[in-house]
């Protein structure tokens, strides 16, 4: 008697299906106000009594992003993707402006900045919440 085994072994061609939910609004929509009291918070500890070096300003700056994007996370946005961006340089009697570019929705992304500087060195950090569907 043979049993024929490979059958039991072929991949499904069937794909998962999911119903539509037809929603078009977030039930927990990005708050800058909540975001603005983290990066307040983070970039502070970030910049307290540092001098500028460019290697520990970098690992400032990678440190302040994971840590702003983890308790963003923690906020749980429901459909919105976080991007954050940190900056952090040398001040050397210099003003800076930085920009970026996005193509936006204007009814449903949003974004939270915070700027602050120390005798040697500036910080600037931007998080966007972009909604997807």
């Amino acid at each position: 008697m043979s049993f024929n085994n490979n059958l039991s072994k072929q991949p499904s061609t069937e794909t998962a299906r999911y119903m539509n939910t037809y929603k078009l609004e977030s039930d927990n929509p990005f708050n800058h106000e909540k975001v603005d009291k983290i990066l307040v918070n983070v970039m502070t500890e970030a910049i307290e009594g540092l001098k500028y070096d460019a290697d520990k300003c970098s690992k400032q700056a990678r440190w302040a992003s994971s840590a702003i994007r983890a308790k963003v996370k923690e906020l749980e946005f429901d459909r919105y993707k976080i991007v954050i961006i940190v900056s952090i340089g040398e001040k050397n009697s210099q003003d800076i402006l930085a920009t970026c570019r996005f193509l936006w929705d204007a009814e449903k992304d949003r974004y939270s900045i915070y700027s602050l500087e120390n005798t040697y060195v500036y910080g600037i950090a931007q998080c966007f919440g972009l909604y997807y569907e």
